[in-house]
């Protein structure tokens, strides 16, 4: 399990470690290096966050940010979705401006071969 210093740094211990043990602690894997020591719990805390196990996010500058609630989250939920659709509705519609200058092209250039082959014969 680990720590914040030594995540997913696996070690042995007394058989009953979680209730006070005998003490006895031994690593079993070598340690991380620090960058990735730090960027393992970064990422294990913005997954907790982001999962809404904890209450409180601590951020770079160290300091504490109490979690929106859960309303709030999903009123934002529903906003960033309805701009979602949007996006998408306006992508939508530049696709099928691209689709039908691609086919007028298309046509285009079928018009100026076949003059072309008539004009030769």
């Amino acid at each position: 399990m680990g720590s914040r210093q030594n995540p997913g740094r696996r070690y042995y211990a007394c058989v009953d470690a979680m209730h006070g043990g005998c003490g006895f602690l031994e690593w079993h894997d070598d340690p991380l290096p620090k960058f990735l020591s730090d960027l393992i719990g970064d990422l294990r805390d913005e997954v907790r966050r982001l999962r809404g196990e904890s209450s409180v996010g601590v951020f770079e500058d160290d300091s504490a940010v109490v979690a929106l609630p859960e309303a709030q989250r999903g009123r934002e939920v529903v906003a960033l979705e309805d701009q979602l659709r949007e996006k998408n509705t306006e992508l939508d519609a530049l696709k099928a401006k691209y689709q039908n200058v691609v086919f007028l092209f298309l046509v285009f250039v079928v018009g100026l071969v076949t003059a072309k082959m008539l004009l030769q014969s």
